[in-house]
């Protein structure tokens, strides 16, 4: 079991942080110990459209809380001027055939420059077209993304993805639609050099 946590974060934010710790340590070692200070200024919006908005570290949330029935269509990758963009493509469901959404369920992903990784979290009674070991496969072409862990379905409510990293990056996370999918664009180190150099 996870060990007693200290958690200092407005009301407001409870639920949210509250997944976000289960997300990230959920499936830790039975003698891990933690002590978190997490601030609701830690929490983030996800944009409807690329704004270059990256973090370090902290929660960013995003998606439609009343869309359910969500297939996972697939997980892709693609490289270009170092970086990475992650895409999950999404669409829904009706009488078995499917359909599209307007935006994505709710989701949350969780940046840890601790534990090198993201921790994506999807609601909306995810179902699954793709091949996971195929996927597993195109990324270990990655630049930047170490490993991926498919954790099992818990329960029908939500499905948790791990993007393990090779190092500690920066992270922007938006949602587009037509069709609809979520972006994480991983900037590598040296792009986020040469950006802290231009500011």
């Amino acid at each position: 079991m996870v060990g007693r946590l200290v958690l200092l974060v407005s009301m407001k934010y409870y639920n949210f942080i509250w997944v976000f710790l289960l997300s990230v340590f959920g499936f830790a070692s039975h003698n891990l110990q933690a002590n978190i200070e997490f601030h609701s200024e830690r929490v983030h919006i996800a944009d409807a459209k690329k704004s270059q908005n990256f973090i370090h570290d902290g929660l960013i949330i995003g998606g439609d809380k009343a869309i359910n029935g969500v297939l996972v269509k697939d997980v892709r990758r693609a490289f270009s001027a170092g970086s990475e963009r992650i895409v999950i493509d999404l669409e829904g469901q009706r009488n078995g055939e499917p359909v599209g959404i307007p935006r994505p369920p709710y989701y949350q992903v969780a940046v840890s420059p601790e534990e090198q990784r993201l921790v994506l979290t999807l609601w909306g009674k995810p179902k699954f077209l793709f091949d996971a070991k195929k996927i597993a496969s195109i990324f270990k072409k990655s630049r930047f993304v170490r490993n991926l862990i498919f954790y099992p379905v818990l329960d029908e409510e939500s499905w948790t993805l791990v993007f393990e990293l090779k190092a500690e990056y920066p992270i922007e996370v938006f949602e587009l639609s037509n069709p609809t999918r979520i972006i994480l664009d991983i900037r590598g180190l040296t792009a986020s050099k040469r950006s802290k150099n231009s500011d």
